[in-house]
């Protein structure tokens, strides 16, 4: 009864890593810049584009099919 508990914990906590997807890292990177811009007092740099046009600039760059 206790290894079925542990286990399924383990279970139900691994299926959480997958909710972290490419574009919730990228949209958080772009947080994080816009942050420091903020509480440094000077102007921003050129910020990063959307994760679309991130995308498509990327695909443009390599035009493997992934």
């Amino acid at each position: 009864m206790n290894k079925a508990l542990i286990a399924l914990t383990l279970l139900g906590g691994l299926s959480g890593c997958g909710l972290i997807s490419t574009q919730g890292v990228y949209e958080e990177i772009r947080a994080q810049e816009r942050a420091k811009a903020v509480g440094s007092g000077t102007a921003p740099g050129t910020p990063l584009p959307t994760y679309d046009q991130y995308q498509k600039e990327r695909s443009v760059l390599s035009p493997e099919p992934r």
